[in-house]
């Protein structure tokens, strides 16, 4: 039999042990005393949220000011909210005190702290937006490994504040640390500014080189790779994303996607059906980041995304493409991200996993186009009152109209003869083009606007006494105005032999034309693609 010295020894430690309690009152000095809240905890709780509250301002009034608008004083005022606060954490504080073990209620009084001050910085900043008539936000994620998945496929989106998440908003979910940044630009509460860098063109070629090369290298490990094989295949996947594919070329696309399913049986012993559900769950996760990429280009070249996102989708997209063509080791790691473990492939996990993800984009990508359709048709109908740009160079003129414009010098503007600018003849143009589609147009304008080209061309016709003037113009090439795939959104046709043939647009130019305006941004006056 064991001897302890006291019951507590006893319960701590087992064994065997006569243990002799007794049964008189437990003298009050024996209590545990309870902690009291000290008051300058709360009031120390009180000055975090006031500094949060203060800081959150300066970001919103900085944002507004930088779009040139006036936000609303009154709303700043949280008094409000500052002081259901301080009540909240006061009485859960004291609960923690008065029922915590002394030595770890500190530390659970400041993770409340830290808790509530978040939700407390989410909620004002979404009040204070809703009050100011900012309708959109930018998702901003923290950008480290901690970010769940879900929250990184949303990073640097633009969203409507009706949308609705799963887990809420940002900042909503447990322990989310996103945040969401007020969208505005050209002195409308809708969308944010993102500036632009020359040859945007050659930075997105180098991120898919270097997506390409990333897989490329995870794949190494399992043999000699075809890199012929490995870039046709990209290319083919950028054809087919932009609308340009052949029959042939997606003949060869998804004759070569066949290779998936060999790579997913070198993963893990499955049967041919498990195998098929796989390659077609993996298929719609592959088809769903490619429609994410289609629609990441347009909304940057509309000022929705920044040009950091656009790039980090190219090179992501460039490595998908490789790792359904290579498999192994590149195959891995594209399922890893998503959370699906390979090395202990569940086969219904990974299903579930890729197939919930490809759920994700499609329901982001419907709230975005949501958003980007709002907003081209906003626009359009803005640059239609502004010049003639839309009435001569847009997908609503037709290639006979075209074609009409520069053998008859008939004016899309008006259907006649007669010019539609200055009512006299309309002179027929040995070129005639357009821009296909409201979208590329507007994406066009709005790219060109955020250049240092037109910042440059918009000051010096403005200032330098050289060269002041009304107008001015800005020359770029289509390539970075329209993105990879330009040429499927330019059309034109040029006089020949007393007829008219296609223009060549390969390494065009954009050409706009602006007019300045007092007291607002200069007027689109035209825009259209001249060819080289």
């Amino acid at each position: 039999m064991s001897s302890f010295v006291s019951f507590n020894q006893f319960v701590r430690h087992g064994g065997h042990a006569t243990i002799v309690l007794g049964l008189r009152a437990i003298e009050p000095a024996m209590e545990l005393k309870q902690a009291r809240l000290d008051s300058t905890v709360t009031d120390a709780f009180e000055q975090r949220l006031r500094e949060l509250a203060a800081e959150n301002w300066s970001v919103l009034t900085g944002a507004f000011a930088r779009a040139g608008i006036v936000a609303d004083p009154t709303v700043e005022d949280v008094e409000t909210e500052i002081s259901r606060e301080r009540a909240d954490f006061s009485e859960q504080a004291s609960a923690i005190m008065a029922t915590t073990d002394p030595s770890v209620a500190d530390a659970d009084v400041s993770t409340l702290s830290d808790w509530l001050a978040r939700r407390f910085l989410t909620q004002i900043n979404e009040w204070r937006q809703r009050r100011l008539g900012v309708t959109h936000f930018v998702w901003r994620t923290q950008d480290d490994e901690k970010v769940r998945a879900a929250q990184a496929e949303r990073d640097d989106r633009v969203y409507s504040w009706q949308d609705e998440f799963p887990d809420g908003p940002p900042g909503h979910g447990y322990n989310c640390r996103c945040v969401a940044e007020p969208a505005i630009v050209d002195g409308t509460i809708l969308l944010t500014d993102f500036p632009t860098s020359p040859d945007l063109s050659e930075r997105i070629a180098q991120a898919q080189a270097d997506g390409l090369t990333d897989a490329a290298a995870d794949a190494a490990a399992g043999g000699a790779i075809s890199v012929y094989n490995l870039f046709r295949f990209s290319w083919l996947g950028y054809r087919r994303l932009f609308g340009v594919i052949t029959p042939e070329e997606e003949a060869e696309r998804l004759a070569m996607r066949e290779s998936l399913a060999s790579a997913i049986r070198a993963l893990a012993d499955l049967d041919a059906e498990t195998v098929r559900q796989l390659s077609e769950a993996f298929v719609d996760y592959f088809d769903a980041r490619h429609a994410d990429l289609r629609l990441l280009d347009l909304e940057f070249r509309l000022g929705l995304a920044s040009e950091d996102a656009l790039l980090k989708a190219y090179r992501d997209v460039a490595y998908l493409d490789a790792a359904t063509t290579l498999g192994g080791v590149a195959l891995t790691t594209t399922l890893a991200r998503l959370g699906v473990g390979v090395a202990r492939l569940s086969p219904r996990a990974a299903i579930v996993g890729l197939r919930s993800a490809a759920l994700r984009i499609d329901g982001m990508i419907a709230m975005r186009s949501a958003t980007v359709d709002s907003f081209v048709a906003r626009r359009f109908a803005e640059l239609a009152t502004q010049g003639h740009g839309p009435q001569r160079h847009e997908g609503a003129v037709t290639r006979q109209m075209l074609i009409d414009r520069v053998l008859l010098g008939i004016d899309p503007m008006t259907g006649t003869s007669r010019d539609g600018v200055t009512g006299r003849p309309h002179r027929a143009p040995p070129i005639a083009s357009r821009i296909t589609s409201p979208e590329a147009f507007v994406a066009a304008e709005r790219f060109v606007r955020r250049t240092p080209e037109y910042r440059a061309a918009r000051d010096a016709a403005q200032f330098e006494p050289a060269y002041q003037r009304g107008s001015f113009l800005v020359v770029l090439p289509l390539e970075d105005a329209l993105g990879p795939d330009y040429l499927r959104l330019v059309e034109g046709v040029r006089t020949a032999g007393g007829g008219a043939i296609s223009a060549d647009f390969d390494r065009g130019n954009l050409l706009a034309v602006f007019r300045h305006v007092p007291g607002s941004e200069p007027a689109l006056v035209t825009m259209y693609p001249i060819t080289r």
